[in-house]
């Protein structure tokens, strides 16, 4: 009986699916070896202008996200949907997400070709991912007046540029604890931010589960974009704490109601 439980319960491509998800993970830290030693080091001297080279790094980037999440969704690791995704590829937007899976920002940058991105401080540390953040001029996250000022500059080059306001993945079924950069970002750049609801049934990924605890049927993720452009009109367009207290608040209103949904 214990035999035909287990078998029922893992009746969807589970091995199947555990398999490609390490073969995934495997072709991820090779992908980011070939980015570091292969196809990045010719730009310096095919593009000697830094900001050129900056964009060239992300397309390559975005190419090869966009091949990774295709990879995964061809083997049968998971099933994905965007709604409306165009909006992402218009430049100039400042796009925040909730943050349930460890993909997500390989998601989102599949499809944004110019995006720029906060990213942990240690992954200019990790030898897989050193050469994507350093070439590309992605941001760490070590210094919060650094990134908010690095941030609006960026937009105002028409350069994307993804957040997660928590700052870290979700805990499922914990409220939302969300950091005033994203208000701060959206104050000083005068930008209605672009807002990606991120829904993972069932879930994958999440915070504090290793990547081969998948679950037991197929999860579907599904991206819903959402244009802000009420956000800032409801403030004083300062960068007052009361200010981005206020924006906050909104930004957890809005990710809390969609989510519960």
């Amino acid at each position: 009986m214990l035999t035909r439980f287990i078998s029922t319960k893992r009746s969807d491509y589970y091995w199947l699916r555990l398999l490609a998800t390490a073969t995934a993970f495997s072709l991820f830290g090779l992908g980011g070896l070939i980015l570091r030693f292969i196809l990045f080091p010719p730009l310096k001297i095919i593009y000697p202008d830094a900001e050129v080279r900056k964009r060239k790094a992300r397309l390559i980037i975005h190419y090869a996200f966009r091949l990774f999440i295709g990879f995964m969704h061809k083997t049968g690791i998971y099933t994905y949907h965007f709604c409306d995704e165009n909006k992402l590829r218009e430049p100039g937007r400042l796009i925040l997400a909730n943050h349930p899976s460890l993909i997500d920002v390989v998601f989102l940058i599949s499809r944004i070709p110019n995006a720029n991105c906060i990213v942990k401080a240690s992954l200019f540390q990790n030898p897989f991912m050193r050469g994507a953040v350093m070439t590309a001029g992605y941001i760490p996250n070590d210094d919060p007046e650094r990134i908010i000022k690095l941030a609006s500059k960026s937009l105002g080059r028409g350069e994307s540029v993804v957040l997660f306001p928590e700052g870290t993945r979700s805990i499922p079924g914990k409220p939302f604890r969300f950091q005033r950069g994203a208000a701060y970002m959206a104050l000083r750049s005068d930008t209605n931010p672009t807002l990606v609801t991120i829904r993972c049934n069932p879930p994958m990924l999440m915070k504090n589960i290793p990547w081969y605890s998948i679950p037991l049927s197929r999860p579907h993720f599904e991206f819903d974009i959402t244009e802000s452009r009420g956000l800032l009109k409801t403030v004083e367009k300062n960068e007052s704490p009361l200010s981005a207290r206020h924006v906050t608040q909104k930004l957890k209103e809005f990710y809390t109601e969609e989510c519960a949904a």
